[in-house]
């Protein structure tokens, strides 16, 4: 069989030559078993410390104090000594170093508070999966980066920046759950995990349902949730979702700054195409997106510039870890 299998998933298009049978049976085998093991009754879902759930429920009651903050974070001492660190980043514009949790929480506010909390929290590793380790923490650099880019996105146009954060950092969660049916999959095989490329097509063809049973699971709010259920379509009901927009050019943006994301993938004769196209941005969708925006190519090129000194920074938050 002679067949090319394209697959655009708003962030790259892939092209895979399908000369024998057995790449696509492969595929078809992992794509199976991915919807079996989120069906699956009692499924173990990952899930980020209590504390950090407990200050995203927090952080949507009008009345909240920031005592009742730092009693949730005192529970968590790790979490609370990573949220101190980060506050006294670059990351945050701190002029003075915070000696105490509570000074770096009232200078940061409750909407950043609960951003970096679920930063650190997912930066923590919420996710394990045996064998994948690299590839996961390709997921988490790209998630952080396009937390940030899609804040400053937002920034430019009327939409909230705190939930362009939110839907940034969380949007690929999917990605990263989807690994941890595999390596089940590689286990019930008794085979070593390996990453080749059709199975991480067979991971991209699931992971936005993925995300959103995660999600759900966290209690996220629905609209959270639809983004990341739908995050590599613009058109939502007909109409561009200019929440989805935001992430598309966040995501080209980190893509071309080089924190797209690069799974660990094994190289085969029948798959080297696939393997050396790697995860290309599409501009054209992009350009769709800046438009739904009301952006324009200028303030595309101006964001980019503005965020290459705040990657370098995060950067070496990563490098601290």
């Amino acid at each position: 069989m002679t067949a090319a299998h394209a697959l655009n998933y708003g962030k790259g298009e892939y092209t895979l030559p399908l000369d024998t049978v057995d790449i696509a049976a492969e595929q078809d085998r992992l794509e199976t078993w991915l919807e079996g093991f989120l069906a699956r009754p009692g499924v173990d879902l990952p899930r980020p410390p209590a504390v950090a759930l407990e200050i995203l429920s927090l952080s949507r009651r009008p009345t909240a104090r920031i005592e009742e903050l730092a009693a949730l974070l005192e529970r968590e001492p790790l979490l609370a000594g990573r949220v101190l660190r980060l506050a006294n980043s670059a990351l945050y514009g701190s002029a003075t170093p915070c000696v105490t949790l509570k000074q770096a929480l009232i200078r940061m506010g409750l909407s950043l508070v609960r951003d970096v909390v679920m930063e650190a929290a997912m930066q923590m590793t919420v996710i394990h999966a045996d064998g994948f380790n690299r590839t996961l923490e390709s997921i988490r650099r790209h998630s952080s980066a396009v937390a940030w880019i899609s804040r400053f996105v937002a920034r430019h146009t009327p939409l909230e920046a705190e939930n362009a954060f939110m839907l940034g950092l969380l949007h690929d969660v999917g990605l990263s759950f989807s690994l941890i049916g595999v390596a089940e999959y590689f286990k019930k095989q008794r085979q070593p995990p390996r990453l080749s490329p059709e199975c991480w097509l067979a991971v991209e063809t699931q992971h936005e349902r993925f995300s959103e049973a995660v999600l759900k699971s966290w209690g996220m709010p629905p609209s959270v949730t639809l983004v990341a259920q739908h995050h590599h379509s613009l058109m939502l009901g007909g109409l561009p979702h200019p929440q989805v927009a935001v992430l598309i050019v966040a995501e080209q943006i980190a893509c071309d700054a080089g924190w797209g994301i690069y799974p660990v993938v094994e190289t085969s004769e029948d798959s080297i195409a696939l393997v050396s196209a790697g995860e290309r941005s599409l501009m054209a969708e992009t350009d769709r997106a800046l438009q739904a925006l009301s952006l324009t190519r200028r303030h595309f090129d101006t964001i980019s510039a503005d965020m290459t000194r705040l990657l370098e920074t995060l950067d070496g938050q990563f490098q601290k870890k």
